[in-house]
């Protein structure tokens, strides 16, 4: 959609876009089901570090149809809940836990100055120490992605901040954490009606007319240099924004690239609503117990102020759930299947994703935002990045 737009923006209004399903939002889409907001696609708050976004944003639905709010995430840890992240919180466990945390987290390897490990389970090791990582990285992160941890890369995690020892000490002797010093947004917006979609409904406004809904690209030629896509439309470029191994047979299978195709993974989630009573005001918990098949909860009212009250969503895993008998203390009102919802970061998916892009690109065929780039990106990077494709196309004219 910010493709679209952006580029109309700057003068270019023979484009059209492609949309597989019969509405714009694709995993930022919501439903109303009986009066609970549901986002099909799990969680999704708005916040940004990129100030061009929340000016696009807020340009087309205004600020005041957001609600503001200061996130109140947590993480359920043998039997206890406590505030995110782990590290900074390990004060609000019971005391012989507590003393446990703190030794591992003293031993973690960065801060004994030994060597950057180069897999994904000894950096998280040395990280962030060997209880946080058994107890909860671990197991959130394989119920999450689905693989096992020997499978996984460890060049996605550079998101982590440096665990600061003496900060986490400190907390623990304060009994308080500086929430200022979070690794991730300690605030975000929502909108008061419509749910998530409603940011995708302001955006989508003016560019109904250059969607062709119901359209999936089952066939994609390159002809003395352009593209014919199912037989039909032709045109000299083309803005890939599906995940890459889906278009791997209508791109006639190429050879060269097979292994690299193989590398581009994603996982898939079922995503269940329930009614069930609450009355704290959490947004969303992480769940890393293995024996449970949902990975993260959320609780719909206390961020969707239009939403009935009681309504909670749970995100699980697809191969998880299929495997697993889902067990919930609520009533199950509904579920919703999401067919991609992140890239899985194996062994060697960045430089899979780099080849495909270097091999297409000089042919007319990028890739952008989420699936194009096969990055783990938030709604809001991948609407900067598709900004920032734009400016670099119409440089170049």
């Amino acid at each position: 959609m910010t493709l679209c737009k952006k580029f109309r923006e700057a003068g270019v209004n023979n484009i059209l876009v492609l949309e597989a399903a019969d509405q714009a939002g694709g995993l930022c889409r919501s439903e109303n089901i009986d009066g609970h907001q549901l986002d099909i696609g799990g969680g999704h708050f708005f916040h940004t570090k990129y100030p061009e976004v929340f000016e696009y944003v807020f340009s087309h639905l205004s600020k005041d149809e957001f609600r503001y709010y200061e996130r109140v995430s947590k993480i359920a840890l043998g039997g206890i809940t406590i505030d995110y992240p782990v590290e900074s919180n390990i004060w609000q466990l019971p005391l012989e836990e507590e003393i446990q945390y703190l030794i591992s987290v003293v031993r973690n390897g960065e801060f004994q100055g030994r060597p950057e490990p180069k897999n994904y389970e000894e950096w998280i090791r040395w990280k962030l120490g060997d209880k946080i990582c058994d107890d909860y990285m671990i197991p959130y992160n394989e119920k999450l992605w689905g693989v096992k941890v020997d499978q996984m890369d460890c060049d996605w995690l550079y998101k982590i901040p440096q665990v600061n020892v003496e900060e986490i000490l400190k907390y623990s002797l304060e009994r308080k954490a500086d929430v200022r010093k979070f690794p991730a947004h300690i605030h975000f917006y929502y909108p008061m009606k419509g749910g998530f979609q409603r940011i995708v409904d302001a955006l989508a406004e003016d560019e109904k007319h250059y969607i062709q809904f119901k359209t999936k690209a089952v066939k994609l030629e390159n002809r003395d240099k352009r593209w014919v896509i199912n037989k039909e439309l032709e045109t000299k470029y083309v803005i890939n924004t599906v995940p890459w191994n889906s278009l791997y047979e209508p791109l006639g299978a190429p050879e060269e690239l097979t292994a690299d195709f193989a590398k581009i993974q994603y996982n898939r989630l079922m995503i269940s609503l329930y009614e069930k009573q609450y009355t704290h005001n959490w947004h969303w918990r992480y769940i890393p117990d293995i024996h449970k098949t949902y990975h993260r909860e959320f609780f719909i009212h206390n961020f969707a102020a239009d939403s009935k009250e009681n309504g909670v969503y749970l995100e699980s895993n697809l191969d998880r759930y299929r495997q697993q008998t889902m067990k919930y203390n609520g009533k199950l009102i509904y579920e919703v299947r999401t067919e991609a919802a992140y890239p899985i970061p194996v062994i060697g998916h960045q430089n899979a994703i780099k080849h495909i892009l270097e091999y297409y690109e000089p042919k007319g065929l990028f890739g952008v935002g989420r699936w194009g780039q096969h990055q783990y990106q938030n709604a809001d990077v991948s609407m900067y990045e598709a900004m920032k494709f734009v400016e670099r196309r119409i440089d170049k004219g």
